[in-house]
C-alpha cells in the first residue's frame, strides 16, 4: 500500500495559506479508489484527466501533467466517480486511455481503451494481477486503413494511430488492434477489457511494453480467429459507464 506522502506527489501544489476546509478537499480518503501509473515507456508522457458529466471529478482536480520517465504518480477519486485518464505524448483526443468507475469497496470497475485510437501500451492491475490492458507495442505494426495516423513526432514517425473501427459496436477490431483485443478495448463493445466489482480499491496502471502482460493479449506473431472476432455479449450487457470521445 502507497504512503500518504507518495500519493501527495501527485496532487496539485497546495498553497500554505489554504484553508483546513480546503486542504481537506486535496487529500485521498481511506474510502477513495486510487490509481498508480508508473511510467516504463523510456520517455516522458502527458496525463491529463476526466470525469463523465454529472459526476465527481479526481480529487484535488489535477490539472494536464507530464509523467516522468521511471516516474510514479497516484490519484485518488471519490465513490460515484466515473471518468478517464488520457496518455500521450501531447494532449490528444486519440491518445491510450485508462477508463474506470467507483461507488465504493468491492465496486469499482477499470479498463484500458484504444477506442479512439493507441499512443503506448497500458495495463491496469490489481491484486498483483493484471486485470486489463495490452503491452503489445502496436506502432511496430504501422497503422493502416481502416485506421490513420493523425500525429507525427518531430522526426516524422507516427505518435497516435486513431481508430477506424470507433464507429462500429460490434467490431471487429482492425488489424492494427486485434492483438490487444479483448484485452484492451479495440471497439466500443469489446467488453472483454474491463473488469467489474473490483474488491481492491488500490489500482496500479503501468505504461510500456515491459510491463506485466494480460493473459487476455495475443501473441505478437500469430493471431486467432478470435482476435478478429466481435466479442459476442447481450446487447443490454452494461459492466459500467463507457464513454468515449
Amino acid at each position: 500500500m502507497r504512503s500518504l506522502a507518495s500519493v501527495m506527489l501527485a496532487l496539485p501544489f497546495i498553497n500554505t495559506l489554504t484553508s483546513s476546509h480546503a486542504m481537506s478537499e486535496l487529500l485521498p480518503r481511506v474510502e477513495d479508489m486510487t490509481i498508480a501509473i508508473t511510467n516504463q515507456y523510456g520517455a516522458p508522457v502527458q496525463l491529463s484527466f476526466g470525469a463523465n458529466a454529472g459526476f465527481p471529478r479526481f480529487r484535488g482536480d489535477p490539472q494536464p501533467t507530464t509523467l516522468d520517465d521511471a516516474a510514479i504518480n497516484t490519484y485518488a477519486v471519490p465513490s460515484g466517480w466515473a471518468g478517464r485518464i488520457n496518455v500521450g505524448k501531447v494532449d490528444h483526443p486519440d491518445n491510450s486511455k485508462i477508463e474506470g468507475s467507483f461507488y465504493g469497496a468491492g465496486n469499482g470497475a477499470i479498463d484500458v481503451s484504444y477506442v479512439d485510437g493507441y499512443f503506448v501500451p497500458i495495463t491496469c492491475s490489481a491484486g498483483g494481477k493484471v486485470l486489463s490492458g495490452c503491452n503489445i507495442e502496436l506502432m511496430d505494426r504501422g497503422c493502416n486503413a481502416p485506421d490513420h495516423v493523425s500525429e507525427r513526432g518531430s522526426d516524422g514517425k507516427p505518435t497516435v494511430c486513431s481508430n477506424g473501427m470507433r464507429g462500429s459496436d460490434w467490431g471487429p477490431a482492425s488489424e492494427f488492434f486485434a492483438p490487444c483485443a479483448g484485452a484492451a478495448y479495440t471497439f466500443p463493445k469489446d467488453d472483454g477489457a474491463t473488469v467489474a466489482m473490483i474488491a481492491e480499491t488500490q489500482i496500479s496502471c503501468c505504461i510500456g511494453t515491459s510491463c506485466d502482460a494480460s493473459p487476455k493479449q495475443h501473441r505478437r506473431d500469430s493471431l486467432s480467429a478470435k482476435a478478429n472476432a466481435p466479442l459476442l455479449m447481450p446487447r443490454n450487457h452494461k459492466l459500467h459507464i463507457h464513454i468515449h470521445g
